[in-house]
């Protein structure tokens, strides 16, 4: 059985994990921080209560072990991004442990509280790997207590088993919202994450067609000589008015031959001080093919008189989409039989699609999630409504011809 294909392009998931990896390490020191603050507040409340050395030591040894730990795979993390994905994990397990040894200690309902605030900051990550580790260390701590310490939940004319029932309960339908709104925030953000990341890559293919599309008409308007030659003179200019020599000369003549075609070994010979992971940072500032300045100065080019207000950036137009919110469920079945309509008809010059490949593409595509669900429902359930609608179009369309 073949794996279902989750996006239209593959390169989605690369820009996904990209835009994962960049807010994450922001969140590892919000998280941090906070912790951070925690121990602040433990260490001076101890200090005031004047709790003894031996009981002071081993928790404040245990908050700064997880905040060394933290910073060591944030600082890891810059080089290789799985020490970042695996310090969430160790921040929250660390954190609910802290916590739990701290009702352990002080024998306090008034830290049980501090479950759901380690649990709020869990849920800054919004991954449901770390929601579930959540849930599960919050079932076992309060499960924990109302075994071991049901003196802690005694409240005035209640009795304990009056007590721990209406605590447990409360402690489960809390956990049960926090983590639906966690997981309703997760789909929120997978939704934008995959729309941002479509966008991008579709943009790029755009891009990559309309420098392709030049080159073959003989429109290409980079001069390679011309160009180096030219920011070879200014940064020169540069140097002299610093006073300093022009560091920049060598390589912008590796770049001029990165462009010319040369391969790595040729450019090495002569360059014998650069490594080929130098080499590979210096090709994304290439002129020509589709290196990331080219497309930025293509993007550049193009875009100039299109203005997007930042409140748009977000909105349900902003997309491509047949799911607007803002439509009747009549427009959207409308849409999406307009759309069905011309995959059967096809373009002029290109090959027709059969009727299993257009159903594969709907169903095991990102075309999926751009339609409203009760429209795919109808398609899936009512195939021959859609026949008839397209043996329709193809009569009205033959007769007007």
């Amino acid at each position: 059985m073949s794996k279902k294909k989750t996006y239209a392009f593959s390169e989605i998931e690369q820009y996904r994990d990209h835009l994962e990896i960049k807010n994450l390490l922001g969140k590892n020191t919000i998280v941090s921080v906070v912790f951070l603050v925690l121990l602040a507040m433990t260490l001076t409340y101890m200090i005031i209560g004047k709790y003894p050395a031996e009981t002071i030591v081993p928790l404040v040894s245990g908050f700064l072990l997880v905040l060394i730990i933290s910073f060591v795979m944030s600082a890891y993390g810059v080089e290789d991004h799985n020490y970042l994905k695996f310090n969430k994990y160790l921040l929250t397990l660390g954190m609910f442990s802290i916590v739990t040894a701290m009702i352990i200690i002080f024998q306090s309902p008034s830290l049980i509280p501090l479950l759901f605030v380690v649990y709020g900051l869990a849920a800054i990550y919004q991954d449901l790997k770390v929601i579930l580790i959540s849930n599960a260390y919050f079932i076992f701590t309060m499960v924990f207590v109302v075994a071991n310490f049901p003196e802690m939940l005694n409240t005035l004319n209640t009795s304990t088993l009056g007590t721990q029932f209406n605590i447990t309960l409360f402690s489960i339908l809390f956990l049960v919202m926090l983590t639906i709104s966690s997981y309703i925030i997760m789909k929120e953000k997978s939704f934008f994450y995959n729309q941002i990341s479509k966008s991008k890559e579709v943009e790029y293919r755009n891009i990559d067609l309309l420098q392709k599309l030049k080159f073959q008409t003989h429109k290409e308007d980079k001069d390679v000589d011309s160009f180096y030659g030219q920011v070879n003179e200014f940064l020169e200019a540069f140097s002299q008015k610093l006073e300093l020599p022009n560091i920049f000369q060598e390589r912008l003549e590796i770049l001029k031959d990165l462009d010319l075609g040369k391969s790595y070994d040729t450019i090495l010979e002569v360059h014998p001080d650069f490594e080929p992971i130098d080499l590979d940072r210096l090709s994304k500032l290439r002129i020509i093919n589709k290196s990331p300045l080219s497309r930025i100065a293509v993007k550049l080019g193009k875009t100039y008189t299109i203005d997007i207000k930042r409140r748009e950036i977000f909105s349900a137009t902003h997309f491509k989409t047949l799911n607007k919110q803002g439509d009747p469920e009549e427009i959207r079945i409308i849409a999406f039989v307009i759309f069905y309509v011309a995959l059967k008809k096809g373009l002029v010059g290109l090959n027709k699609i059969s009727d299993e490949q257009i159903y594969q593409m709907i169903i095991n595509t990102d075309y999926y999630y751009n339609i409203d669900s009760r429209v795919m429902k109808i398609y899936q359930e009512n195939p021959e409504v859609f026949d008839a609608i397209i043996a329709d179009a193809f009569q009205s369309g033959g007769a007007s011809s």
